[in-house]
């Protein structure tokens, strides 16, 4: 039997029903997760820097971002780069995603924690579609959610690519800026074993009106 992730803040099949449980206290008053205080609501996110973690890189990438130009906010970042799966990236794999806000000058840890337990192509493809739309677009992994989700093992480069950072399942988050880091690994694989590690520098900011 394989181990699995301890159970976490929010489990990989129900995140969308958690942060709807926790949107009324979120932006009734103020957000106090982790004696953080901060305001909630709909947002539009950039990112200013992705980078790699400590993995035995079976999957690996450089990729950098264009400015976010907060006067033109509905404006694409466009994404330069590549990306390299030694293997092919399917539902075999488990990934966490742990959130670290910025605060104080210092990051919180563990201010979320998704699991996704042989989900990780598909939780790519459902949280992030836009991203997922640019590798399908490359390596003809599909985006028919009724079909398997596998990313072909392949090199992949990006060249002034448009991505939108529209996460479906969390339409709600409180504002500020954020350290994400991903690890991913095989069923087979023990929990120290990372496949992949990135790290995102990012940023929630109030949506505005359209």
């Amino acid at each position: 039997m394989h181990e699995e992730f301890p159970r976490s803040i929010m489990s990989s099949i129900l995140p969308s029903i958690v942060m709807w449980t926790l949107v009324p206290l979120l932006i009734s008053d103020h957000v106090r997760c982790k004696n953080i205080n901060t305001y909630a609501g709909p947002f539009i996110a950039y990112v200013h820097s992705a980078t790699m973690c400590p993995s035995d890189r079976t999957i690996s990438h450089f990729v950098r971002f264009s400015h976010f130009n907060p006067v033109r906010p509905f404006d694409l970042q466009k994404m330069w780069g590549n990306v390299t799966f030694n293997l092919n990236f399917t539902d075999n794999f488990w990934s966490r995603i742990d959130w670290a806000l910025r605060a104080n000058n210092q990051w919180k840890e563990n201010f979320y924690i998704m699991d996704f337990p042989k989900t990780g192509c598909s939780a790519l493809r459902d949280h992030i579609p836009d991203l997922f739309r640019t590798l399908a677009k490359l390596s003809g992994a599909p985006t028919d959610k009724r079909t398997a989700c596998v990313i072909p093992a392949g090199f992949y480069e990006f060249i002034n690519e448009p991505v939108s950072w529209l996460l479906p399942p969390l339409t709600v988050l409180p504002y500020g800026r954020y350290r994400v880091r991903m690890k991913s690994r095989t069923d087979s694989d023990s929990r120290a074993t990372s496949r992949l590690c990135l790290e995102v520098d990012c940023e929630f900011v109030p949506k505005p009106h359209s």
